[in-house]
């Protein structure tokens, strides 16, 4: 039989923290145990054996014979489960700079800590004492082994680690090196090169360097210029302003995908639930995006006249049933391709962000294939897996890397989920019915 979990209350407000004295320890207030004002449910840690749930007090006063959190750690009395959770309640500061050559930027691969094994940008946390521009100055130096100096902020973001009850700041800078005679750090940086942005994001599993470099490129006039994707034509060229954006793929998630290819506008048949999936995430307020690979393109079985005729048939129907496509983005390349367009390579949302206006952080896409995961992450969005559970099941081992945020059959119970959540957009006509037939999971990671 499972050992049942003991669960804790940390009630806390104004840095006060409310605790209960238990033969001479001070410890949580447990599940159960009375309490003497009523509370807001918050946020749940997760310890093993111990539960943590944050609550909200409600109050009339200022408790002044509460204790003062950050006092805390001195105190011999106290629990030390009550340490841990205010430690880890603690945010973090980082500081990164994103180096810049042209379109290029620089990346370093760790050897050790949450990045061993991956590429990230220049910098880490901060010192104690330490501002943001010191930190990053000397964290960048001593990775790269050359100078560094800053051109700028970028950015300021925050986000969670993967799994853990904890939270960092990051401070994100704009900047160029005064050399490339780099002496990476022995003990760990394995090596320091030059990428593209679209490439730099697909070797990096840290939020803040997706967010830093997806709002470098947008200030790039470099980067921006030389990313070259193809669109079907629906944006006016002008229009630009950032809104929560879903991203959909389209062969099995709007429409049934067929052996050789959807090659002729006859041949395009909508999925069940599709077009009423979309009218639900247009109606609470989420823009739609269609993001498609098109390796028939690439091995030239269909002409892009042809693929035009294909989309125009399909948009026309949405039309009939009052859903819009902002814009549609395809790679028109064959699977061996180099190209910056193709999935899982983030070219078409990069391609968004310039022409529409996308912010990751308020972005999802959802696809049947784990690349359109490992394209959504890419990005620095949340990402959904739709797809029969035959199909799920066959791929869920590739899937499961990817952490999707939503898994669902198909778009109608993604789209339920995503405009249930709390972090979206507000909620409009239709939106949020039936959001638990989906299986819903944790917060975006990288």
């Amino acid at each position: 039989m499972a050992k049942r979990r003991r669960e804790h209350l940390f009630i806390e407000t104004d840095g006060q923290v409310y605790l209960v004295r238990d033969r001479g320890t001070l410890r949580f207030p447990r599940k159960g145990e009375e309490l003497a004002f009523p509370t807001r449910a918050g946020g749940t840690m997760d310890f093993g054996d111990d539960v943590v749930r944050r609550l909200k007090p409600v109050l009339d006063h200022h408790p002044e014979e509460w204790y003062q959190r950050d006092a805390l750690f001195d105190r011999d009395d106290v629990d030390g489960l009550v340490k841990r959770a205010i430690y880890n309640t603690m945010i973090r500061c980082v500081s990164e700079v994103v180096v810049s050559k042209g379109n290029r930027v620089l990346m370093v691969k760790a050897t050790r800590g949450f990045s061993k094994g991956h590429w990230n940008l220049p910098g880490g946390f901060m010192d104690y004492g330490e501002g943001p521009e010191e930190g990053v100055l000397r964290e960048a130096e001593e990775e790269t082994g050359v100078r560094v100096v800053l051109d700028g902020p970028l950015n300021v973001y925050v986000s969670g680690f993967p799994g853990k009850p904890a939270y960092s700041l990051g401070f994100l800078f704009r900047g160029h090196a005064t050399s490339e005679e780099f002496r990476p750090k022995a003990d760990e940086i394995e090596r320091v090169d030059w990428f593209t942005v679209d490439k730099a994001l697909t070797l990096t599993r840290n939020p803040f360097a997706k967010w830093g470099l997806v709002d470098f490129f947008l200030q790039s006039p470099e980067a921006r210029r030389a990313l070259r994707v193809r669109r079907h034509g629906l944006w006016d060229g002008a229009t630009r302003a950032v809104r929560p954006t879903v991203f959909l793929d389209r062969d099995g998630v709007i429409n049934r995908g067929r052996k050789g290819y959807v090659r002729t506008p006859d041949a395009f048949e909508f999925l069940p639930g599709a077009i009423e999936g979309m009218r639900i995430l247009q109606d609470a307020g989420w823009r739609l995006v269609l993001v498609t690979n098109q390796d028939m393109m690439g091995w030239k079985l269909v002409p892009d006249r042809q693929l035009h005729r294909i989309h125009e048939a399909m948009l026309a129907t949405l039309r009939k049933e009052g859903v819009r496509l902002a814009e549609i983005y395809y790679c028109p390349h064959h699977v061996l391709s180099d190209c910056a367009c193709r999935k899982p390579r983030p070219g078409m949302m990069l391609a968004a962000a310039r022409d529409l206006g996308v912010d990751p952080r308020q972005a999802w896409m959802v696809g049947d294939k784990v690349l359109d995961l490992e394209f959504g992450r890419a990005f620095g969005c949340r990402v959904a897996w739709v797809g029969p559970k035959e199909w799920r099941d066959r791929f869920a081992k590739e899937a499961a890397e990817w952490h999707p945020d939503v898994v669902a059959d198909g778009l109608l119970e993604a789209a339920r989920a995503i405009a249930g959540r709390p972090e979206g957009p507000a909620r409009g006509r239709g939106a949020g019915r039936g959001a638990g037939r989906a299986r819903r999971r944790g917060t975006a990671r990288s």
